[in-house]
């Protein structure tokens, strides 16, 4: 960190340069802001699915209806059993579940006309190994 500089003016006072303390001060309410969670979060979700407390995360360009159709295939090709499915056009929630009794809960939310958000939770406290699954059979199936 860089120390303040005295400096004299033209009246013989002496000063201290501000300019490392309020760099100093931006920074820090830069990183507590949650700004720089924000940054790498977007950055993150880029890259594709975000796996966050329990849930898989993405959202995808295509309409909730599209997304809908291909989640209700990937769970037959996973030859997951429906249990709930509830679908309208901006919305759906879809419920299955594993041979070993582990839950399995869908939701897609319309964003945009062609853009959806696709959350996917399996298991009370979450699975990640077997929503990526669930999340590469629904990908397969939209292509």
């Amino acid at each position: 960190m860089a120390t303040p500089t005295m400096r004299s003016n033209a009246h013989g006072m002496v000063w201290y340069s501000r300019v490392p303390g309020f760099v100093l001060c931006a920074v820090i309410a830069f990183l507590c802001s949650g700004c720089l969670a924000l940054v790498v979060g977007a950055a993150g979700g880029a890259a594709g699915a975000v796996y966050v407390m329990g849930k898989l995360k993405d959202e995808m360009s295509y309409e909730v209806s599209v997304m809908h159709n291909a989640t209700v295939a990937a769970l037959a090709e996973l030859e997951l059993k429906l249990l709930e499915d509830k679908v309208d056009k901006l919305s759906a929630h879809v419920e299955s579940e594993f041979s070993d009794g582990e839950h399995v809960w869908i939701d897609l939310e319309s964003i945009s006309d062609s853009r959806t958000s696709l959350t996917i939770r399996v298991g009370v406290t979450g699975n990640e190994v077997r929503a990526r699954k669930i999340y590469d059979a629904i990908k397969r199936h939209l292509s």
